[in-house]
């Protein structure tokens, strides 16, 4: 099966990409912000939070990156008063980090200063390990003037650990993710048992330290023992929170909300729809599998229909 999914994984640039688009479309709230907003109304009337992602990374020109930040401001002026402590969410090499930092820096600060004035929420996104030091120096800047700017930690990184326990005296919320950057062993756990290990580690840290984490994750028995480590704490709903990605982990849900516990729901949205489709992909091999036997079936049935 490894092996079947791998060379699906290799042909999936030849599937047409409205094929792609009709599959994935479950991952993705929209490729308009007004798609998109209806998506979180949606949410919200289910009593489901919301943290929207603007697709898109690694820029590599100045008026692309100020061009996404002008896409933030328009975001946020849309989400103001949407639901229950409505949130975005930003990488920094969409707004230019690979360019310069100074660049991406202050286009984060743009953000984050309209974005408290408008009531929404913002956590910092962490993308691969070449961005780590930047993107936690550039946090701990953006923090001095808003408290209360959130940021992700990857439990596969080794050195999550320790960024973490550098974190909690500012006592931060804290998005925790496996991590799905394709790193070195160096620098990564491989083994499933391990980041499990190391994910638990880091909840368990962040909520004994008085911190607020965010616990990512579609993995069953990490949520059953983030939800003991809150239980055993008594902590309280307002105090945590678990994330799910849109189309991910619709049977887990329940658990979590029967439990006490808030639920948001990451919602990206954008034209960059394809790449993070593709991600999505390669990360569900029944997914994947089902849009090569659909692009099978239609050829099927195109040839019996022109005769062949």
């Amino acid at each position: 099966m490894d092996f079947l999914h791998s060379v699906l994984l290799r042909a999936l640039p030849l599937v047409p990409r409205s094929l792609i688009r009709r599959v994935a479309g479950r991952y993705i709230a929209g490729e308009t912000r007004e798609g998109l907003l209806r998506v979180v109304e949606r949410l919200h009337a289910e009593e489901i939070r919301t943290t929207v992602d603007l697709l898109g990374e690694n820029v590599e020109t100045i008026q692309e990156a100020k061009g996404a930040a002008d896409e933030y401001d328009r975001l946020l002026d849309c989400l103001q008063g949407k639901g229950p402590t409505p949130q975005v969410s930003v990488k920094l090499s969409l707004l230019g980090l690979r360019i310069d930092e100074l660049l991406a820096e202050s286009l984060l600060l743009r953000i984050v200063g309209r974005a408290s004035r408008l009531g929404v929420g913002v956590f910092l996104d962490m993308e691969d390990s070449s961005t780590t030091d930047v993107t936690l120096r550039i946090y701990r800047r953006a923090r001095e003037g808003f408290p209360s700017l959130g940021i992700a930690i990857q439990a596969y990184l080794r050195r999550s650990l320790r960024d973490v326990l550098d974190l909690l005296p500012l006592r931060p919320a804290v998005r925790v993710c496996k991590g799905i950057y394709n790193e070195p062993e160096t620098l990564a756990f491989k083994d499933r048992q391990q980041i499990r290990e190391s994910y638990v580690r880091l909840v368990e840290l962040l909520l004994d330290g008085g911190a607020y984490p965010a616990i990512a994750t579609h993995d069953a028995w990490l949520i059953e023992r983030s939800l003991h480590l809150i239980r055993s704490r008594r902590v309280g709903a307002e105090s945590h929170e678990f994330q799910m990605l849109l189309g991910v982990g619709e049977k887990l849900r329940p658990r979590i909300r029967a439990a006490g516990s808030f639920l948001r729901l990451y919602c990206p949205y954008g034209p960059d729809w394809y790449s993070y489709s593709l991600r999505r992909l390669k990360e569900n091999p029944r997914m994947t599998g089902y849009i090569f036997k659909s692009v099978f079936t239609s050829k099927i049935l195109d040839r019996g229909h022109l005769g062949a």
